[in-house]
């Protein structure tokens, strides 16, 4: 496409041939944060092996001129030869060379590569060919790395999360909102799931309030004393 850069090039390149699966910062703005990126993050599908894997990445640069294969710690160059190894140890590397730097990984964190064909089988298909992870997934991805960009990014996937949750609860069938809630629950959702005709549902979500209000939260002990909820989120 006319006016592309080369990082979008290079990517929509993998996906004639291969899956893949938008990450990061990248994803987030795709889910309507507004917010600045200096690299991008993909998921290339993780194939039968990491020698594939590596073959498939290796194909790919070898269009591009002057592109470098890096890898943890500390991003040193590799050769193709060495990415195998390289990702099968590390399970990400950083091409340089284009635009910006892309870090192409074969297990995102927090996920295992038998994953990737539920989260793309959930994703939205882009322009480009890639796969727009669900909310969800994305804040799995993001979990426990002590970033504060990560922070802020869950804090605004969260909020789509709940709204969609607050929808579906409701009405969810009891297989549907035990899947749900095994994902993601707070005392919000909670709440949406005791306006579900199921006692099996109510009995969940109230089940899960006990937990969160021995742990101390003050909305779900006041949700399940019938009080007003404390104070604003």
């Amino acid at each position: 496409m006319e006016n592309e850069n080369n990082t979008n090039r290079f990517i929509r390149l993998l996906t004639q041939s291969h899956r893949v699966i938008l990450l990061g910062g990248l994803a987030v703005i795709g889910h309507g944060y507004n917010r600045p990126t200096k690299d991008a993050d993909i998921w290339l599908d993780p194939m039968s092996s990491p020698a594939e894997w590596a073959a498939a990445l290796a194909q790919a640069i070898t269009s591009f001129s002057e592109l470098s294969l890096h890898r943890l710690p500390g991003w040193s160059k590799i050769s193709t030869a060495e990415l195998p190894a390289a990702i099968e140890e590390c399970r990400v590397v950083r091409v340089q060379g284009l635009d910006c730097p892309l870090d192409v990984f074969r297990q995102p964190n927090e996920f295992d590569s038998e994953s990737f064909d539920a989260v793309y089988a959930r994703g939205t298909r882009q322009t480009d060919g890639t796969i727009l992870p669900v909310p969800i997934d994305l804040i799995q991805s993001k979990l426990d790395t002590g970033r504060e960009k990560d922070i802020h990014d869950i804090a605004h996937l969260e909020q789509i999360v709940r709204a969609d949750y607050k929808k579906r609860l409701p009405v969810a069938s009891p297989d549907e909102a035990r899947g749900m809630l095994e994902r993601y629950s707070d005392w919000e959702v909670l709440q949406a799931a005791l306006e579900n005709p199921s006692q099996e549902i109510r009995d969940l979500a109230h089940a899960e309030l006990r937990e969160f209000a021995e742990a101390g939260d003050p909305f779900s002990l006041a949700i399940l004393e019938g009080r007003e909820i404390p104070y604003d989120r």
